[in-house]
């Protein structure tokens, strides 16, 4: 069971869409650069992480392991479209099976699904419940289109239309799965975790919403 640091942020602050780094299909709904901390970003550093936010990128560096860190943005809510973000691992003893990606038809920090891609090249989306428990709707498994090691960004898309998800890495499709979002509309955010053995750090950039 990983240990799950849930922080917010208020979106509102964000009144430009600057331009994009990577492509995300659609009309740019929201796009966070990461150039500067948002200050209504809790990023004090906690018992097991801490998180840097400058140049383009949030740096978060866990502090033990295994751990675990959900972001979201709070305030705002999204219906169908898509969520972009680019995840990469930068620092660890070796590439196990750290993780990072976009959480998804979040309701509130204790309820959320998270597109999920490790160091080793598998991904799965796994959901947190109210409860504490984590379950998979879709398992771990491997593909091609992910790109293995230390120091190597994936960029990662989840596709929304009413309870079906699609799945894109580097602009692949690995799957498809039929969820249990909430009703008309959800909060997104970002995941990334240490492995079960070394303490890591990740960066994440380019989070983008957009609408069909």
């Amino acid at each position: 069971m990983r240990n799950v640091v849930a922080i917010a942020v208020i979106l509102g602050l964000f009144a430009v869409v600057p331009a994009l780094a990577v492509t995300c299909p659609g009309t740019v709904v929201f796009h966070d650069d990461f150039t500067t901390l948002n200050p209504t970003l809790n990023a004090e550093t906690t018992e097991g992480s801490k998180v840097t936010v400058q140049g383009g990128k949030a740096e978060i560096t866990f502090l033990k392991a295994p751990m675990g860190r959900a972001m979201e943005y709070q305030g705002t809510q999204y219906g169908d479209g898509n969520v972009c973000l680019t995840v990469s691992p930068l620092a660890s003893d070796k590439a196990e099976d750290q993780t990072a990606g976009i959480i998804f038809w979040a309701s509130d920090l204790n309820n959320f699904y998270v597109f999920e891609v490790q160091v080793n090249g598998a991904f799965c989306v796994s959901e947190l419940s109210l409860n504490g428990t984590w379950t998979f709707a879709v398992p771990w498994q491997a593909s091609a289109a992910t790109k293995m090691g230390v120091g190597v960004a994936n960029t990662l898309r989840v596709q929304t239309a009413g309870n079906t998800a699609t799945l894109f890495i580097n602009d692949q499709q690995v799957g498809t799965f039929t969820g249990t979002p909430p009703a008309a509309t959800s909060q997104v955010g970002f995941f990334t975790g240490s492995s079960s053995k070394t303490a890591d750090t990740w960066d994440v950039s380019d989070l983008t919403v957009t609408k069909p």
